[in-house]
């Protein structure tokens, strides 16, 4: 015997079903198309916000720009102003101190008197040096230690410059060692140091 071939049996739910047509129907109807068009309307209302908002942050921050360089610029005219000040306040201080040296010149070499060479500090290189005992010291407000008189100092002073000078084109510098209390030299330029 045979069987008669009997329909196949889906199993579909109601709502399956109603799905499907609702998809169906939409998709003949042009829903797809409505819904592409209002993505496109809303994706370019997007970008021309978005480029309106930017261009107008623009401006705001050109504006800011602006107005900081006028401020940064006027006191950079203040600035100017104060450091032609400060110019003129040095030169003035530079004019005070070389009318100060050629008045103390003046004064430490008088005509009527016997001539003899009193030793320039050799720190401030602007006061004469004047001893007592030992200990040396200067109206700029040095003093330093050192055995030797005065003429042995600046033979030795003067022998140490010109060893220096042999090596290098620099001039020494003379300096107070607080915590010794001895005059040291030294040159920034080659390196050289020693006591005196």
């Amino acid at each position: 015997m045979s069987s008669p071939q009997a329909s196949p049996v889906y199993r579909t739910s109601v709502e399956q079903k109603r799905h499907a047509q609702d998809v169906a129907k939409r998709h003949r109807m042009g829903m797809p198309k409505l819904r592409d068009m209002l993505r496109e309307k809303y994706r370019k209302r997007i970008i021309e916000t978005r480029t309106r908002l930017i261009d107008s942050n623009r401006t705001i921050q050109l504006d800011e720009l602006k107005d900081f360089l006028r401020t940064e610029l006027s006191e950079l005219e203040k600035d100017l102003e104060l450091e032609q000040n400060l110019l003129d306040e040095l030169l003035s201080d530079v004019n005070e101190w070389y009318a100060l040296g050629e008045q103390h010149l003046e004064t430490y070499v008088e005509p009527d008197e016997p001539v003899h060479q009193n030793m320039l500090c050799p720190v401030c290189l602007l006061k004469p040096l004047k001893r007592q005992e030992t200990v040396y010291q200067c109206e700029c407000g040095i003093q330093f230690e050192h055995t030797s008189n005065m003429e042995e100092l600046e033979k030795l002073l003067q022998q140490q410059i010109a060893s220096h000078e042999t090596k290098c084109t620099q001039a020494l510098r003379f300096f107070i060692e607080p915590s010794t209390g001895h005059l040291y030299n030294m040159c920034g330029s080659c390196d050289y140091f020693s006591s005196v």
